[in-house]
């Protein structure tokens, strides 16, 4: 262990009492509220029969799961054991929806002994991390087990500053990783300005455009979900607070028989999102309860995660959120891939590489005035939402090829049978 390292981990312990009044306890409470009783797994590993060898994917978000599920369909032949470390109940979920994992658990805590438990258990040949799965201890306990690889390196234009003030340990984690798969040129230097050795950096090319995911192969139809299939279906997709009010601002305003289906980023605020609704008087369905749209409502609830792939694409029109709020924007790209007409918020600093390439065709709207003109446009032509969705999709499949490249790097460092 690196004396950086062990400085960290020492004044972790000695201000611990303060840490877990400040932070972690406040947090701890949300976390074990969503997590339902399986909070102890990220310190104790469940199961013994883990069979030495094989690749973990180290993910957090539920797009970076899906990426992960993506890899592991390629990398699946011959037959190893791939498992997936999941940060979020909604990622293992999407994980284990998936199929292709021989098993999916909950990510360690990021301390020591405990990254070294999980570690001496799975035994893996390669340890791969997704985007920017960077935990110093697990990577440490990774290292002396495995190779590291990193896949679809990014550094956001938010995340960049915050790295660059703890550079030290930056270089010290970025050190022990044997090679660095960036998404673009940009990502590539910013890992190098981070203490990267610039010969373990490459560009790889981002492997989002490659994949148009359905957990467990499901493909639902409209019927699932009580839509009309004359109606406009509207689907809003990862949602944050302040956006759902415009939404219905803009929905309500809507002439002809509209339905809207609202999948929030996080489903723990679907009882937030109903009081809206009532306190609006207008009716609104939730798909846990009521299975889909009821006969009188014009809105559903999506409370279920691992949905919105098969909601877009049976939509007529796709919002995607965190962009009429300034979060930094969701992957709009899962809509695009689904070839729907793409509506965001002014905020898509999160996918800038994506919003580059895909503005002329994306319907850039700013409140929920222009929101409900953006929707009209699209309403009144069924040309309209053809072409922009067909040109968008199209951009992105010359784009695509990252997918297996990053495959490959994987492969080359899992041992041949």
């Amino acid at each position: 262990m690196s004396l950086i390292l062990i400085i960290i981990n020492a004044v972790t312990l000695l201000f611990l009492p303060l840490i877990v009044f400040l932070v972690v306890l406040p947090r701890l409470y949300r976390y074990i509220k969503r997590s339902r009783g399986t909070f102890h797994q990220r310190f104790f590993l469940p199961g013994r029969d883990f069979t030495p060898g094989g690749v973990w994917f180290q993910a957090s978000s539920v797009g970076e799961v899906k990426l992960a599920a993506s890899l592991a369909s390629e990398i699946k032949d011959p037959p190893r054991p791939l498992y997936l470390f999941a940060m979020t109940p909604e990622g293992r979920a999407i994980g284990r929806a998936s199929g292709v994992f021989t098993g999916v658990y909950f990510a360690p805590a990021d301390i020591f002994f405990i990254t070294d438990s999980f570690m001496k258990k799975v035994a893996p040949a390669c340890m791969v991390l997704i985007e920017l799965q960077l935990w110093p201890n697990l990577i440490n306990s990774a290292r002396r087990f495995s190779k590291i690889v990193l896949v679809n390196g990014r550094i956001s234009d938010r995340s960049f500053p915050r790295y660059k003030l703890i550079k030290p340990l930056a270089r010290l984690m970025l050190e022990k990783i044997e090679i660095i798969s960036a998404r673009t040129k940009k990502d590539a230097e910013r890992f190098i300005a981070l203490g990267a050795d610039p010969a373990k950096v490459e560009v790889s090319g981002n492997i989002k455009y490659d994949i148009v995911f359905s957990p467990g192969g499901i493909i639902r139809s409209r019927k699932d979900y009580a839509a009309p299939e004359h109606a406009l279906l509207i689907t809003a997709g990862s949602t944050h607070r302040g956006e759902e009010e415009a939404l219905i601002d803009a929905v309500t305003s809507l002439k002809g028989e509209v339905y809207c289906m609202i999948a929030p980023r996080h489903i723990e605020r679907i009882r937030e999102i109903a009081r809206i609704f009532r306190k609006r008087n207008i009716l609104c369905s939730c798909l846990g309860r009521d299975g889909g749209f009821l006969p009188s409502s014009r809105f559903l609830l999506v409370d279920k995660i691992g949905l919105l792939d098969g909601l877009y694409r049976i939509s007529d029109i796709c919002f995607v959120g965190g962009s009429l709020v300034p979060h930094g924007g969701q992957n709009f790209v899962e809509a695009v891939q689904q070839k729907k007409p793409v509506v965001v918020g002014p905020h898509t600093g999160n996918f800038r590489e994506e919003f580059d390439i895909l503005k002329d065709e994306l319907f850039v709207v700013s409140d929920s005035v222009s929101l409900a003109s953006a929707f009209r446009a699209l309403a009144s032509s069924k040309e309209m939402r053809e072409m922009k969705s067909l040109e968008a999709f199209g951009k992105l499949d010359m784009l695509k090829g990252a997918l297996r490249r990053n495959a490959d790097i994987i492969k080359r460092r899992l041992p041949q049978s």
